[in-house]
């Protein structure tokens, strides 16, 4: 086993230190497929873009 292949050895054993929640997403009124891949998500309720900021310019 190369030294790339060893996992990393932790600071802290047994702790978890990142879990994912992923909200319920129904299937209901989902993005046309075109649209979902520009957005980035077929759910609508997910769609958040950033807005633009003029910071004075």
């Amino acid at each position: 086993m190369g030294k790339k292949d060893r996992p990393m050895p932790s600071a802290m054993p047994g702790v978890r230190l990142a879990q994912a929640w992923v909200p319920h997403q129904p299937y209901e009124s989902l993005f046309p497929l075109n649209e979902a891949l520009i957005k980035g998500t077929i759910f609508p309720n997910l769609y958040q873009p950033y807005k633009k900021k003029n910071h004075g310019r």
